[in-house]
Protein backbone atom coordinates (compact mmCIF):
# COMPACT_ATOMS: atom_id res chain seq x y z
CA UNK A 1 0.00 0.00 0.00
CA UNK A 2 1.76 3.49 -1.42
CA UNK A 3 2.03 5.92 1.41
CA UNK A 4 -0.76 8.81 1.08
CA UNK A 5 1.09 12.15 0.41
CA UNK A 6 0.12 14.42 3.46
CA UNK A 7 -2.31 17.05 3.72
CA UNK A 8 -2.39 20.64 3.62
CA UNK A 9 -3.07 20.64 7.52
CA UNK A 10 -0.67 18.59 8.31
CA UNK A 11 1.76 20.51 6.30
CA UNK A 12 1.09 23.26 8.32
CA UNK A 13 1.07 21.91 11.41
CA UNK A 14 4.65 20.76 10.73
CA UNK A 15 5.42 23.96 9.89
CA UNK A 16 4.26 25.84 13.17
CA UNK A 17 5.46 22.92 15.35
CA UNK A 18 8.65 23.38 13.61
CA UNK A 19 8.23 27.37 13.79
CA UNK A 20 7.52 26.85 17.98
CA UNK A 21 10.54 24.39 18.51
CA UNK A 22 12.86 26.93 16.82
CA UNK A 23 12.01 29.79 18.48
CA UNK A 24 12.28 27.91 21.92
CA UNK A 25 15.69 26.70 21.08
CA UNK A 26 16.96 30.20 19.84
CA UNK A 27 15.14 31.86 23.34
CA UNK A 28 13.51 34.35 20.47
CA UNK A 29 16.78 36.03 20.32
CA UNK A 30 16.49 38.69 17.56
CA UNK A 31 18.86 37.62 14.54
CA UNK A 32 18.27 33.70 15.51
CA UNK A 33 14.69 34.32 15.31
CA UNK A 34 14.79 35.88 11.74
CA UNK A 35 17.22 33.16 10.42
CA UNK A 36 14.87 29.76 11.90
CA UNK A 37 11.94 31.88 10.49
CA UNK A 38 13.88 32.27 6.63
CA UNK A 39 14.99 28.68 7.06
CA UNK A 40 11.33 27.08 7.67
CA UNK A 41 10.03 29.61 4.48
CA UNK A 42 12.43 28.43 2.06
CA UNK A 43 12.37 24.54 3.17
CA UNK A 44 8.10 24.86 2.80
CA UNK A 45 8.46 27.11 -0.42
CA UNK A 46 7.86 24.42 -3.39
CA UNK A 47 11.12 25.12 -5.50
CA UNK A 48 12.34 28.26 -4.15
CA UNK A 49 15.37 29.29 -5.79
CA UNK A 50 18.02 29.99 -3.25
CA UNK A 51 19.25 33.20 -3.16
CA UNK A 52 22.53 33.50 -1.14
CA UNK A 53 24.53 36.42 -2.43
CA UNK A 54 23.95 38.59 -4.78
CA UNK A 55 27.18 37.70 -6.94
CA UNK A 56 25.01 34.55 -8.26
CA UNK A 57 28.09 32.26 -6.83
CA UNK A 58 27.75 28.85 -8.24
CA UNK A 59 27.12 27.72 -4.05
CA UNK A 60 23.52 29.57 -4.76
CA UNK A 61 22.77 27.75 -7.99
CA UNK A 62 22.90 24.19 -6.81
CA UNK A 63 19.75 22.35 -6.21
CA UNK A 64 19.09 21.43 -2.76
CA UNK A 65 21.06 18.50 -1.66
CA UNK A 66 17.50 17.78 1.27
CA UNK A 67 15.15 15.79 0.52
CA UNK A 68 11.76 16.85 -0.86
CA UNK A 69 9.67 14.34 0.52
CA UNK A 70 7.23 14.99 3.38
CA UNK A 71 8.15 12.34 6.58
CA UNK A 72 6.41 12.72 9.68
CA UNK A 73 8.84 10.78 12.10
CA UNK A 74 11.96 12.96 10.28
CA UNK A 75 9.57 15.96 11.74
CA UNK A 76 9.02 14.45 14.89
CA UNK A 77 12.73 14.04 15.51
CA UNK A 78 13.36 17.45 14.33
CA UNK A 79 11.24 19.02 17.01
CA UNK A 80 12.91 16.66 19.53
CA UNK A 81 15.94 17.79 18.81
CA UNK A 82 14.90 21.51 19.01
CA UNK A 83 13.08 21.03 22.10
CA UNK A 84 16.19 19.47 23.86
CA UNK A 85 18.21 22.17 22.08
CA UNK A 86 15.58 24.56 24.24
CA UNK A 87 16.12 23.14 27.46
CA UNK A 88 20.11 22.44 28.25
CA UNK A 89 22.94 24.01 26.66
CA UNK A 90 24.50 20.77 25.51
CA UNK A 91 25.50 19.51 22.09
CA UNK A 92 21.91 20.73 20.25
CA UNK A 93 21.89 24.28 21.70
CA UNK A 94 25.43 24.65 19.81
CA UNK A 95 24.41 23.14 16.62
CA UNK A 96 21.41 25.04 16.78
CA UNK A 97 22.87 28.14 17.49
CA UNK A 98 25.82 27.95 14.98
CA UNK A 99 23.42 27.01 12.13
CA UNK A 100 21.78 30.38 13.10
CA UNK A 101 25.04 31.93 12.86
CA UNK A 102 25.71 30.22 9.28
CA UNK A 103 22.15 31.23 7.95
CA UNK A 104 22.49 34.65 9.37
CA UNK A 105 25.88 35.32 7.56
CA UNK A 106 25.81 33.37 4.62
CA UNK A 107 23.47 36.22 2.81
CA UNK A 108 26.08 38.86 1.35
CA UNK A 109 23.54 41.69 2.55
CA UNK A 110 23.90 40.96 6.31
CA UNK A 111 28.14 40.17 5.34
CA UNK A 112 30.48 42.15 7.38
CA UNK A 113 31.54 45.04 4.84
CA UNK A 114 34.70 43.35 3.57
CA UNK A 115 32.29 40.64 2.03
CA UNK A 116 30.43 42.94 0.25
CA UNK A 117 33.24 44.56 -1.80
CA UNK A 118 34.74 40.41 -2.99
CA UNK A 119 34.57 40.47 -6.46
CA UNK A 120 32.63 37.49 -8.04
CA UNK A 121 36.08 35.06 -8.09
CA UNK A 122 37.01 35.59 -4.66
CA UNK A 123 33.65 34.16 -3.91
CA UNK A 124 35.32 30.44 -4.91
CA UNK A 125 36.93 29.91 -1.23
CA UNK A 126 33.81 30.26 0.45
CA UNK A 127 31.02 28.57 -1.80
CA UNK A 128 33.80 26.03 -1.11
CA UNK A 129 32.97 26.33 2.46
CA UNK A 130 29.42 26.42 2.26
CA UNK A 131 29.23 23.58 0.06
CA UNK A 132 31.54 21.63 2.85
CA UNK A 133 29.21 22.90 5.24
CA UNK A 134 25.81 21.79 3.40
CA UNK A 135 27.26 18.17 3.01
CA UNK A 136 27.94 18.34 6.47
CA UNK A 137 24.45 19.24 7.19
CA UNK A 138 22.95 16.36 5.22
CA UNK A 139 25.21 13.61 6.65
CA UNK A 140 24.04 15.05 10.29
CA UNK A 141 20.44 15.03 8.99
CA UNK A 142 20.67 11.57 7.70
CA UNK A 143 22.35 10.02 10.64
CA UNK A 144 20.01 11.22 13.07
CA UNK A 145 17.19 11.31 11.00
CA UNK A 146 16.17 14.79 11.21
CA UNK A 147 15.67 17.97 8.97
CA UNK A 148 17.59 20.63 10.28
CA UNK A 149 18.93 22.91 6.87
Amino acid sequence: MAALPPSRLDIIRAYRHLLRAGLRAVQYSSPARYAIRSKLRHAFRPEAPQNFNVYASPASQLPSVFPKTFSQTRIDNTIRFLDTAAMRLGMEHNIVKNLCHVEYRRHAHRSPRAAKNLKPEEWVPLNVVFDEYDDTLRMLNETMQLELR
